[in-house]
């Protein structure tokens, strides 16, 4: 068996260990992808893979290091700058990870249109960590025009329009 088949083979049940939705599959879906990596440590869909699986069990610091290895292999791919934005964002960086997502949009090909939704959301999220909710709804209205049948999108305009109608609420001095 030729080590190219052997790889996408074992990326593959890698992918599908991490797509099951099962918890108790994602030890399968690390040790996958570690194999395949040992094959083509040279490979930006095994990091991303690797990235994938180290942030879905929680391993934030990991799947940030898998980010980085995927971007030293591919630094203007979408789906690696996507990726490196949203660990970023889960690690509390939210400005690095805005610039990330932000990259990401601008590097998008026609081919990446997969992950545009996502983007958007990524965004969003972060600018609403950031405080910024103006900029969070329009960019969820942006990513609604480009994405007009996200539920993604509606789900997280919501509690951002709440947020922005809080902040505006003026406390009334009175009462007993």
């Amino acid at each position: 068996m030729s080590f190219g088949s052997e790889f996408d083979r074992l990326l593959e049940r890698a992918r599908h260990y991490l797509g099951a939705g099962d918890d108790a599959l994602l030890g399968d879906a690390n040790a996958a992808i570690n194999q395949a990596l040992t094959l083509r440590p040279d490979s930006v869909d095994g990091w991303l893979v690797k990235c994938q699986v180290a942030s879905a069990t929680g391993d934030d610091i990991a799947a940030l290091a898998a980010a980085e290895m995927a971007m030293q292999r591919a630094p203007d791919r979408a789906e690696c700058l996507y990726w490196r934005g949203a660990v970023l964002g889960d690690l509390g960086r939210h400005r690095e990870s805005l610039r990330a997502i932000e990259r990401a949009l601008r590097a998008l090909t026609h081919d990446d249109t997969w992950m545009l939704e996502d983007l958007f959301y990524e965004k969003a999220t972060v600018l609403e960590a950031l405080g910024l909710h103006e900029a969070a709804i329009a960019t969820c209205e942006v990513g609604l025009q480009r994405c007009p049948g996200s539920a993604l999108l509606r789900s997280a305009l919501a509690p951002v329009e709440r947020a922005r109608m809080r902040a505006t609420l003026k406390v009334l001095p009175g009462g007993s």
